[in-house]
């Protein structure tokens, strides 16, 4: 019995000692910060499972579910719904995305990015503020666009050309 006790209290300790960092190897949500395993301050650095809905500050690894919500990732993302508020680096794919920023490529039928976009965008409509790379959809639409739009639609509202069908580029 002592044994188990002193188990036990090893394995407390050691958990204890986990939630100090803060850090998680799996995180699963079912609605959000109401219904996750861990906090939406908990940085995962692994799987990040939505069944519903996550959201954390962090995540690094691979997030796959429904809607999946963050501040900063470094992931591979594919959920019907992906928002991250920030930065995110990685691949993006799900039915409508927002990011902050991004570094990688995003695909899905409505994409949009707030600030910065570095790198490849795919889908129906495509926005983005500051475009460094490639939009391919019916609709794309940058402020500033370093690049090349392939699409219906092709707006640059601070171009060259503010409006061109097919194909828009600036350099």
């Amino acid at each position: 019995m002592k044994k188990i006790l002193l188990l036990a209290c090893a394995l407390a300790l050691t958990a204890g000692a986990a939630m100090a960092l803060e850090v998680t190897p799996l995180q699963i949500g079912v609605a959000g910060t109401k219904a996750q395993l861990f906090a939406a301050e908990t940085r995962v650095m692994g799987l990040r499972l939505n069944i519903a809905c996550s959201d954390n500050d962090d995540v690094t690894g691979i997030d796959v579910g429904l809607v999946g919500l963050g501040r900063r990732m470094d992931a591979l993302q594919l959920n019907l719904v992906n928002r991250v508020d920030a930065e995110f680096a990685g691949v993006s794919v799900g039915l409508f995305g927002e990011i902050g920023s991004l570094a990688g490529i995003q695909a899905g039928l409505f994409n949009t990015v707030t600030h910065d976009m570095s790198g490849f965008q795919l889908g129906v409509f495509n926005t983005a503020d500051s475009v460094m790379g490639i939009q391919v959809g019916l609709i794309n639409r940058a402020v500033t666009l370093r690049g090349l739009q392939l699409g219906l639609i092709n707006l640059v509202e601070e171009g060259p050309l503010t409006f061109f069908p097919v194909l828009n580029f600036a350099f």
